[in-house]
């Protein structure tokens, strides 16, 4: 037994009583072992090999365990931000579940964790989000110059390339997140009809003679929205995916790289090129910002106006009320 397996073990009881949709990522099991882990080092000096040591769960309160996380060292020696806070909260709350599956959710300290994320910490981070926002805006690349890059990149002739060539393409569309990078080869619409004969739970792009698309089950907000369909309809990357195409292997990942080495890649390419800082992200940011700025300046300010009258933000607005 381990903390992995002990993680692997709660998640499959609450799939199995249907708690949730779908087990959780490896990278989602990784980060709660880690934050876990790194929680009981802080709190009693050793490294855990197994839930049953963590007798602080019992001992601690809420609010103590939050002040020892506010404490704690993230990146560069600074003290973890908000959003690093919460997802270590968010792994107390699984921890109290693997050390007492069927009770622990009635305990004081779970309810108190979650009310602190659902009430103090979420205006925390609403606040940093909105300073984020202001503080990045004048540092977002500029679209044109982002797209005039990648279009010199892809028009070079050589091919060995190709992967890297498509995926900027895509981040340069689509504003999605890193699930582009498990798109799995299917040869025919037929066959991907085949597939959606049982619910999807994997990402696929479907190459046809005519018609291409991306399908995507496999995001973080898949057990709210469902499975995202796509319909590729850019000529130059309808290009790119059909020469794709002719070397690769049905039903087996289109790339070789992880999600995290992808964003690796794009954030080196664009930092070779002279614009640092840039991650699929960034470029999500991008597209949207410019696809905001498109729209009449006298209609932008309206929407404000009448967010403003509401007391809430754009992005809520978009969210709730447009339909």
């Amino acid at each position: 037994m381990s903390i992995e397996s002990e993680l692997e073990k709660m998640y499959q009881k609450r799939y199995e009583r249907r708690e949730i949709k779908k087990q959780p990522s490896s990278a989602t099991l990784y980060q709660h072992k880690n934050n876990i882990t790194k929680l009981h080092e802080v709190i009693t000096g050793n490294i855990p090999t197994l839930f049953g040591q963590m007798t602080w769960i019992e001992e601690k309160s809420a609010d103590e365990l939050l002040e020892i996380i506010k404490g704690m060292k993230g990146r560069k020696g600074a003290t973890l931000g908000i959003a690093a806070q919460r997802s270590y909260l968010s792994s107390i709350l699984v921890a109290i579940r693997v050390i007492d599956f069927y009770k622990g959710q009635e305990t004081s300290l779970f309810k108190d964790v979650m009310d602190l994320l659902t009430d103090p910490l979420k205006k925390e981070i609403e606040d940093y989000r909105d300073k984020l926002k202001v503080e990045t805006k004048e540092s977002l690349p500029d679209f044109d110059e982002v797209m005039k890059l990648v279009v010199s990149y892809i028009d070079t002739a050589d091919q060995s390339d190709l992967d890297m060539k498509i995926l900027l393409r895509i981040y340069t569309i689509y504003p999605i997140r890193l699930e582009a990078a498990d798109l799995i080869y299917v040869e025919d619409h037929n066959q991907y009809r085949k597939l959606k004969k049982k619910p999807l739970t994997e990402n696929y792009a479907v190459i046809g003679q005519k018609k291409i698309l991306f399908s995507f089950s496999n995001y973080k907000t898949s057990d709210r929205y469902g499975t995202n369909e796509i319909v590729v309809k850019d000529k130059l990357l309808k290009r790119l995916l059909k020469e794709k195409a002719k070397v690769a292997t049905n039903m087996m990942p289109m790339f070789s790289v992880s999600r995290n080495t992808m964003s690796h890649n794009i954030r080196e390419f664009f930092k070779k090129n002279g614009i640092p800082n840039v991650s699929p992200t960034t470029l999500a940011k991008v597209i949207e910002t410019k696809a905001y700025e498109s729209i009449p300046k006298s209609e932008r300010d309206k929407m404000k106006t009448l967010a403003d009258f509401r007391r809430h933000s754009l992005e809520t607005q978009a969210k709730f009320y447009i339909h």
